[in-house]
């Protein structure tokens, strides 16, 4: 659980925040923002995108948490928002970007070597962000939230909407594609 918050706290946040409690919900906002922007950045690659989307998705939160349904874990239910917000968001960037002419492989991800620390190897780690960023949107999705964010596969389906093998289908591809990718960049040096 983020931040230390066990599962009994965030219960009686959430119902806090049912009821209006606006300092509750503040609570909530800290112990999942830097998750919700990991995901969201690692999926969009722009800095002020992924704050716009986190944003957003805490104000639907905010808005929509009287149907949140407890049977659904927290997490994934505020996963699944930030997903569906930063896909929305790419799916504009292709719109726009077709109006301008640019390919969305032009686009050049931001560099986020901050969020990526946890790979030894710097340059590896620059790669394998640098070709994520250029997978089909399902298979980035499904990579940033499995590999990335180290979810399990149910949890990934979940928040998808995906069956377990279509996860497993699309992580195999992106997974393949990243690999052949980097081999080709390696060839070439």
């Amino acid at each position: 659980m983020p931040n230390g918050i066990t599962e009994e706290e965030l219960s009686l946040l959430i119902q806090n925040t049912k009821n209006g409690d606006l300092r509750s919900f503040e609570l909530i906002v800290k112990s999942f923002q830097r998750y919700t922007m990991t995901i969201a950045f690692r999926i969009l690659y722009d800095e002020n995108d992924a704050r716009d989307i986190v944003q957003e998705g805490f104000i639907r939160v905010w808005k929509h948490i009287g149907n949140y349904n407890h049977a659904i874990k927290f997490s994934t239910w505020l996963y699944k928002i930030i997903v569906n917000l930063s896909i929305d968001r790419l799916k504009s960037r292709k719109k726009l970007s077709r109006f301008f002419f640019k390919s969305s492989e032009e686009i050049d991800p931001v560099d986020c070597s901050d969020l990526e620390r946890e790979y030894s190897n710097k340059e590896t780690a620059g790669l394998i962000k640098l070709f994520a960023g250029k997978l089909p949107e399902k298979q980035r999705v499904i990579f940033v939230l499995r590999d990335l964010e180290e979810l399990s596969v149910s949890e990934v389906a979940d928040i998808t909407g995906l069956s377990e093998s279509s996860v497993k289908t699309n992580l195999f591809h992106a997974r393949r594609n990243i690999r052949e990718k980097i081999i080709g960049y390696e060839n070439e040096k």
